[in-house]
C-alpha cells in the first residue's frame, strides 16, 4: 500500500473506484473522464485500478454491464410470454394487463438510475454506445413475429412493416425519455403504465393492414 493510498479490503476498494468512476462518467461522459481524477477521489493509486480493471472501458462496464444484462433478461422473458400464437388468438387486451411487468422494468430502471442514465447519455467510445440500437433491433424482431403471428390468424390482412419499426422506436424512446426527464420512480411508473396501455392498443390497431393495402 502506497503513502496516502486507503486501506481497505480489496471489495471495499473496488467499490470506491466504482462509485468515484460513476460520479466522474456522469459529470464528463467516458471521453473525457480522468482516470486520476478517479483513482484521488478514491484514495488509491493508478496501479490498484489496474488491479481491479484492465482499462477504462472495463471499469465503466463494471457499472453499467450487469444492470444492462437483466434488463435484456426481462425484456426476452416478456416476448417469449406474449408472442406465442396461441396467446395472441385468445388475448383480449385490457387496460392494466402490462402492470406487473411494467413494475419490474420501472423498479429495475430507477434501481439502476445511474447505469442506465450512462448508457443513454454518457457512453460515447464505449462498446455500450449503440445499446439502445441493439434493443431497438431486439424489440422490432419481436415485433415483427408478434405482427406475423397476429395476420395468420386474421385473414386477409398482412404486416404493416413501416408501423411495426415506427412503434417500436416510439416504444423504446417513451421509456428513454421517462429516464432523461423524470427521476422519480413513482411518477415514472404511473406514466408507463399509461403509456404501456396506450402502446398495446395502438399496436393491436396498427400493426396490420389488408393484404390488398399498398
Amino acid at each position: 500500500m502506497q503513502r496516502g493510498e486507503s486501506v481497505g479490503t480489496d471489495g471495499e476498494t473496488r467499490e470506491r473506484l466504482i462509485e468515484s468512476a460513476k460520479k466522474e462518467f456522469l459529470e464528463k461522459g467516458y471521453m473525457k473522464a480522468s482516470l486520476r481524477k478517479i483513482c484521488a477521489d478514491a484514495g488509491v493509486t493508478t496501479g490498484a485500478l489496474y488491479f481491479f480493471f484492465k482499462d477504462k472501458e472495463a471499469l465503466f462496464g463494471a457499472i453499467v454491464e450487469t444492470p444492462l444484462q437483466k434488463l435484456l433478461e426481462y425484456m426476452q422473458m416478456h416476448f417469449e410470454e406474449d408472442s406465442g400464437p396461441k396467446m395472441l388468438r385468445e388475448y383480449e387486451h385490457k387496460d392494466g394487463d402490462h402492470d406487473a411487468f411494467t413494475s419490474m422494468l420501472v423498479h429495475h430502471l430507477y434501481s439502476n438510475y445511474d447505469a442506465f442514465l450512462l448508457i443513454l447519455t454518457k457512453a460515447q467510445g464505449t462498446r455500450y454506445e449503440d445499446c439502445v440500437d441493439r434493443i431497438v433491433d431486439m424489440t422490432e424482431r419481436t415485433y415483427l413475429a408478434m405482427a406475423e403471428n397476429m395476420a395468420s390468424i386474421q385473414e386477409g390482412m398482412k404486416v404493416n412493416q413501416y408501423m411495426t419499426h415506427w412503434l417500436t422506436h416510439m416504444h423504446i424512446d417513451a421509456f428513454i425519455h421517462l429516464l432523461t426527464h423524470e427521476p422519480d420512480e413513482a411518477c415514472a411508473l404511473r406514466q408507463m403504465r399509461r403509456i404501456m396501455d396506450f402502446f398495446v392498443h395502438g399496436f393491436v390497431k396498427m400493426a396490420l393492414v389488408p393484404d390488398d393495402e399498398d
